[in-house]
């Protein structure tokens, strides 16, 4: 067993082309084609299995000759449309109900077209004795808005518990990407012997950025059995389908290995899409084989894209409640701008060259520090400082505006962990691990441009971070029998504690900074114009 980096791991995920694996899971079947084009290029070894006919008898085929009535009528009425019309670039997949009957019964099918090729995935149609539960509507509880961090709690617990009734999976947790591209667990619903993995987090490298993007095109994922052998696609004249929107593609390796590190036998994963980004992810894990028809997966999905709602009005409503209260401390620290008249102050102080510094205001200092929460301050007019609260000195001040100003060009800029960007800002972490900056550009009364500067601070904070196994091994393998990568092993609750951190800028301080910062561009701007 050689050993490779977590970076050399990222890049051969990366690699695998997830969506180019050329097999599917056993526990369906599939057709495809090019589209625009009825003609069967692609078909998977298990066909004979589920329809009677062989991969050899259908491949190079028209559908038609396989399916004589497709495509099937729509709204009760005759269909007009050829199956090429059927076989065009769609964002949404359709799902198409009893299109045979075979050895399994009744099959659904399910139709994706992307801008490469046509799929269409043949699963076993509901039980009639589940249809009346599954065609229920979305419960009416989900719908409703949270507008308090209590609701917005019970929110997510009943979402949780309503999709664990709805699979019958042991776990279901509603998992959150971070900032940083981690993810936390932040709500799960678990029978009763299972360890709660409630507010872990997992490392970025878990989801790799290509299987991030086919969450982001697909509403859900399912792995019936990790144990399951993949079955091969067939394909005319060597073609490669693109398995980008497939239901059953197959699963990667290191993924079916990270699975059963964890001992989940199943999983089943719902993508939280908010404006057109992933927020998050609702992960079910299951001990034993399970496989859960296409329908009751298209309402667990339903239900997933109600609960975007919840969280896209959760956040608007918490947004402007901050901005709007936002207001009197942003109106309170332009008034004591002005009254302390900084910019006269600055000028007499250019003109009394001894003069060591300007005296500080103590209504100005108290509104810039409650503005942010800080506990130390700045306002910088080009090499003249002031400053309020616990702050670093002033050669270290001059330090960190020059390193602004030759590695930024954000006219708002935050980072918790100042010493990570900046090392030299390790010496003074207990008064500065925190920075978050404002920078206006202006012209003086004689036409020269020059660069106020807002300065906040908070000192360090040691942070606490609950993980799924230490981040710290994220080292992987390469099985030298297989030549396949294997993923970390251990999921062990661990503790990090880290220091040079701050306690993070929140998005309110960050809306207050960019508020502040426009109001007192456009008073620049009234001065100007005056």
């Amino acid at each position: 067993m050689s050993e490779l980096s977590l970076q050399g791991f990222l890049v051969e995920c990366e690699r695998e082309q997830l969506h180019r694996v050329q097999a599917i899971q056993p526990n369906g079947a599939l057709l495809g084609g090019v589209t625009g084009d009825s003609c069967i290029r692609f078909v998977s070894d298990n066909l004979a299995e589920w329809i009677g006919s062989t991969w050899q008898e259908v491949l190079g085929q028209p559908l038609t000759k396989l399916l004589p009535n497709f495509p099937p009528p729509t709204s009760g009425t005759t269909s007009t449309l050829n199956a090429e019309n059927w076989m065009q670039l769609s964002n949404e997949k359709r799902m198409l109900h009893h299109l045979f009957d075979g050895a399994f019964g009744s099959l659904d099918g399910l139709l994706s077209c992307n801008e490469n090729n046509w799929l269409l995935e043949l699963e076993p149609s509901l039980p009639v004795a589940q249809q009346h539960e599954t065609y229920r509507p979305v419960p009416h509880h989900l719908y409703r808005m949270p507008y308090t961090e209590l609701d917005w709690t019970r929110q997510c617990q009943a979402l949780a518990n309503e999709l664990r009734a709805a699979t019958g999976f042991d776990r279901v947790m509603i998992y959150r990407f971070r900032k940083d591209g981690c993810g936390e667990v932040i709500t799960e619903s678990l029978i009763d012997d299972l360890s709660p993995y409630l507010g872990l987090r997992y490392p970025a490298s878990d989801i790799p950025q290509i299987a991030r993007t086919l969450y982001l095109r697909n509403r859900h994922r399912q792995i019936a059995d990790v144990a399951a052998p993949a079955v091969t696609i067939h394909s005319l004249n060597e073609a490669q389908p693109d398995l980008t929107l497939s239901d059953l593609r197959a699963v990667s390796p290191v993924h079916l290995t990270y699975l059963k590190n964890m001992g989940v036998t199943a999983s089943l994963s719902f993508s939280l899409t908010l404006y057109g980004r992933l927020w998050g992810l609702i992960a079910c894990h299951h001990h034993a084989p399970r496989n859960l028809p296409l329908a009751v997966r298209e309402r667990c999905a339903e239900m997933a894209q109600v609960f975007t709602l919840a969280i896209g009005g959760y956040q608007n409503h918490r947004r402007l409640m901050e901005v709007n209260g936002s207001d009197h401390e942003i109106s309170n620290l332009l008034d004591a701008l002005h009254n302390a008249e900084v910019n006269s102050i600055i000028t007499a102080t250019n003109q009394q060259a001894r003069r060591p510094s300007i005296t500080p205001n103590q209504t100005l200092g108290r509104a810039l520090l409650s503005l942010v929460s800080a506990e130390g301050a700045a306002l910088i007019d080009d090499d003249q400082i002031i400053t309020f609260g616990i702050a670093p000195d002033h050669t270290q001040i001059r330090e960190q505006l020059a390193w602004l100003r030759a590695a930024l060009v954000d006219q708002v800029f935050a980072t918790d962990a100042l010493s990570t960007l900046l090392p030299a800002a390790a010496a003074y972490a207990d008064r500065a691990s925190g920075l978050l900056a404002v920078r206006v550009g202006r012209f003086t009364q004689a036409g020269k441009r020059s660069e106020r500067t807002f300065l906040w601070w908070r000192p360090e904070q040691p942070r606490t971070v609950y993980w799924a196994g230490d981040p710290r091994k994220e080292v992987v393998g390469l099985d030298t029998e297989t030549q396949q990568l294997t993923p970390r092993s251990s999921f062990e609750r661990w503790i990090e504690t880290s220091s040079c951190y701050s306690e993070p800028w929140s998005d309110s301080d960050l809306l207050r900074a960019k508020k502040f910062r426009n109001l007192v561009l456009r008073a620049v701007n009234a001065e100007v114009l005056q």
